[in-house]
């Protein structure tokens, strides 16, 4: 059976274009990725011509995808601070039993049941 020809995204082709700029090998990038090592220069020879983006093809451009992912990636940075307080919150003040005197947490008071008949 004949293998299924794979496309990849341009934030893809720039994640692995950004770990060989790093300085890891082209071999050691494909091999991890499972990716021909020949693709590898294709792309790099695409992103310095500013084709790597799709703007050819009129995807978006290689500045609007590193912009998008700086933006992302200043997003998830601010949402694992959040995460880290409250997880932090939460060991403080979720192990502690509630204060003696408190009252319940239920705010829906109970219907009163009367015992008057239904007219």
């Amino acid at each position: 059976m004949a293998r299924q020809r794979r496309s990849f995204s341009p934030e893809f082709k720039l994640r692995v274009l950004q770990e060989v700029a790093q300085g890891q090998s082209q071999a050691s990038v494909a091999r991890k990725y499972e990716l021909s090592p020949h693709l590898i220069p294709l792309w790099k020879q695409a992103f310095q011509s500013g084709r790597l983006g799709g703007e050819a093809t009129g995807g978006p451009s290689v500045e609007a995808l590193l912009q998008d992912q700086r933006v992302k990636g200043e997003i998830i940075q601010e949402q694992a601070q959040e995460i880290h307080l409250l997880k932090k919150a939460l060991a403080h003040f979720g192990s502690k039993p509630p204060a003696s005197g408190s009252t319940s947490t239920n705010i829906v008071p109970k219907p009163s049941r009367s015992k008057k008949p239904a007219r």
